[in-house]
């Protein structure tokens, strides 16, 4: 059982390093400023994730499970438009963590996250692949292929939008990339 203020505390730790690794850089943040913004005793940040490689890692896992929630839904329920249309919907929702998992990688936070996120990575690949399989008018990609065609346009256009040099909108965005993320994978595409 977890309780409510540990959780609590966790997210405090977690939004403080948020914050500080998009304002100085992973490798400049200290555990001092994390503590400073998040008001955790450093015991409490050291008991929590033993580091601050442990917190950047740690960060990277949740933001990528909470990029992953709902994603295979909006698949499912409006195809690959939809799927499209949730990605872009979701990097303006959240555009601090979307900066710090898609603009801002890490070599050493990937690789401290790597075996946490495998297991959330296997489960969500997976089950994109299930719906691929089961699409009459999808082609079989591979999934590595169809994320690339299907997400690659729209994570560009994010990385512009975040960056402040995006011209066009958001909902136009997620209006055209999806259009055109479909347009691509359709079996009609290369027949």
């Amino acid at each position: 059982m977890v309780l409510a203020g540990t959780t609590d505390r966790r997210k405090a730790i977690l939004d403080a390093a948020l914050a500080s690794f998009l304002e100085k850089g992973v490798p400049a943040t200290t555990i001092e400023d994390v503590r400073e913004r998040s008001g955790a005793s450093v015991g409490s940040i050291y008991h929590h994730y033993g580091s601050k490689e442990g917190i950047a890692a740690a960060l990277f896992v949740d933001g990528m499970r909470r990029y992953q929630d709902g994603a295979v839904e909006a698949l499912r329920r409006a195809g690959v438009r939809g799927f499209v249309r949730r990605h872009v919907q979701w990097v303006t929702d959240n555009p601090e963590l979307a900066t710090y998992l898609f603009t801002r990688r890490e070599p050493s936070v990937e690789q401290a996250s790597r075996a946490e996120l495998a297991d959330a990575n296997r489960a969500f690949f997976a089950d994109v692949r299930e719906w691929i399989a089961a699409q009459g008018d999808v082609q079989p990609l591979p999934f590595d292929l169809f994320h690339a065609v299907v997400l690659g346009p729209a994570q560009e256009w994010a990385r512009h939008w975040l960056a402040g040099n995006a011209e066009t909108s958001p909902q136009r965005a997620a209006r055209v990339l999806a259009d055109a993320a479909w347009s691509a994978v359709r079996k009609e595409a290369t027949e």
